[in-house]
């Protein structure tokens, strides 16, 4: 522990003497209490809010992530072409030790100055630190791979089903049904009564309570047959919790629940029923337009949340960026961690939006294989998105700040670690 609590140190010095870390922790409190002024939003408290934490805290990440990527994508190729590596492996000090320490200190480096934007926007007038945030529990529903599989047989006797897509392969169908799953909608007739399941597992004990007195809420998003925007009536209710539905379709709403006396006592806490009292049929999709809002504590933790993850995510990449500096030079080396990057950004969109059913070509068929594929490889990063719940007053779970921080912090770090310890013998013999 000596050796890397060293090498640690050293390196951490390193950012300091070049004055990198000096530099991005003044950008990004500057930056931060710049941003209001920069960037203006809908005009609305919340939209300014959405905008400020979006590029505010999603700048400095930007930025930090970047600059110290160019630090680890050039670390070892920087070492061996100056002939320094020699004199730090003089003592005997593994390679895995060499690579984690360095990755140690720059991530601390980077967790440093996210701590400071995050400080900085506590400050922001509008950024209250107790400020109620959120969990978002969503309808109890098959996968959308589960419906997948139980649609495809219909589906594939379906009259109207396009021949191109009945000559297809099994996979390429089924992904085309899981997609469409995800949109499936649901129609909700004059009177009639719309029940969801809601699982309260991952809140814990009395979830439906207020908290410093912010009701729980449902968030509803409804639409009629002609996409038209018309009154609607209705009200939710779970358990002995009400509220009332009188607004227009095609929009996001927040509805607070409040004890009602005319909730019946054999009301189940963990359903949700909305009652259709319009006098056209309504639809929604379950997976996207229905959600209730249990309060999970003040925005303060929340931010911490946040910021455990925001470090996990730049400790993955900037391993990353040091596994490929023990293979390549410098340049290549931040080249390729780049692109990398932004194609791990890019993939999701490009695989949900390029349509399966103009899968015929030899060409397109490789390019989408591929870009699953580095779909599917960077999902850990191209999945977390901290920022926009913040936004929204999300919770950021703490289970999955732990399943985060112990992949991205510890395991993933560890593999690229051994695999460079394999690779840095052999170049640096070749320096």
């Amino acid at each position: 522990m000596k050796a890397f609590f060293s090498i640690f140190r050293l390196e951490f010095a390193s950012l300091v003497r070049s004055f990198t870390l000096p530099l991005l922790a003044g950008a990004a409190v500057a930056w931060m209490f710049a941003v209001p002024q920069v960037i203006t939003g809908d005009g609305t408290l919340d939209g300014a809010r959405e905008v400020y934490l979006r590029y505010g805290l999603g700048g400095v990440f930007a930025l930090t992530l970047v600059s110290l990527l160019a630090s680890a994508s050039g670390s070892f190729a920087r070492e061996r072409s100056e002939k320094r590596l020699q004199l730090t492996l003089v003592r005997p000090v593994r390679y895995q030790l060499l690579f984690l320490a360095k990755c140690a200190a720059l991530t601390t480096a980077g967790a440093i100055v996210l701590a400071l934007a995050c400080f900085a926007s506590l400050s922001v007038p509008g950024e209250n630190a107790e400020r109620v945030c959120y969990h978002v529990l969503r309808p109890s529903l098959p996968s959308p791979r589960e419906e997948a599989r139980a649609m495809y047989d219909a589906y594939m006797k379906d009259p109207d089903t396009p021949e191109e897509v009945k000559k297809a392969s099994r996979s390429t169908v089924m992904r085309l049904l899981e997609f469409r799953a995800v949109d499936h909608y649901q129609t909700i007739s004059t009177n009639m009564v719309a029940v969801w399941r809601i699982d309260f597992s991952s809140v814990g004990k009395e979830p439906l309570s207020a908290e410093k007195g912010v009701p729980p809420a449902v968030r509803l998003r409804l639409s009629n047959m002609q996409d038209l925007r018309e009154d609607v009536a209705g009200y939710l209710s779970i358990g002995s919790l009400r509220a009332s539905v009188s607004n227009q379709t095609q929009a996001v709403l927040t509805f607070p629940l409040s004890p009602s006396s005319s909730a019946s006592e054999s009301n189940r806490n963990d359903v949700l029923s909305f009652t259709n009292l319009g006098d056209k049929p309504l639809m929604l999709r379950p997976r996207k337009d229905v959600a209730l809002l249990v309060p999970a504590g003040v925005y303060a933790f929340n931010l911490f949340r946040a910021w455990c993850e925001l470090v996990s995510m730049l400790a993955l990449i900037l391993s990353f960026g040091l596994f490929l500096s023990s293979a390549l030079g410098r340049p290549v080396a931040l080249f390729s961690a780049i692109v990398i990057l932004a194609v791990s950004e890019a993939s999701p969109s490009v695989v949900s939006q390029y349509p399966d059913e103009l899968e015929t070509k030899l060409s397109d068929r490789i390019a989408l294989t591929v870009t699953r594929f580095m779909a599917e490889v960077t999902r850990p990063v191209s999945s977390l998105n901290p920022l926009e719940r913040l936004s929204l007053d999300e919770c950021v779970e703490a289970r999955e700040v732990c399943r985060v921080a112990l992949m991205n912090i510890f395991l993933l770090p560890l593999v690229f670690a051994f695999i460079s310890s394999f690779v840095l013998p052999r170049k640096q013999d070749e320096a």
